[in-house]
């Protein structure tokens, strides 16, 4: 399991991009889950049975939109 925990400039959640990047990562077929006390933490808890390059795709997704945000 790893958790990406995502806070605007100010330091304040940012729960909004968080949910934002969860459903994008939603459509586009990969399960990313919101956590914490304010849904701004992305978790993904991947099968012990992903490849390599199935992890190198998700997180390549995950880094992409968050690029975008």
């Amino acid at each position: 399991m790893v958790g990406v925990e995502l806070n605007l400039p100010d330091g304040k959640p940012a729960t909004e991009s968080a949910l934002t990047a969860i459903k994008t990562l939603l459509h586009r077929g990969y399960i990313f889950l919101p956590e914490g006390e304010h849904g701004n933490v992305i978790s993904f808890t991947p099968p012990l049975t992903i490849t390599k390059a199935q992890l190198a795709k998700a997180v390549g997704a995950l880094a992409e939109i968050l690029n975008h945000e």
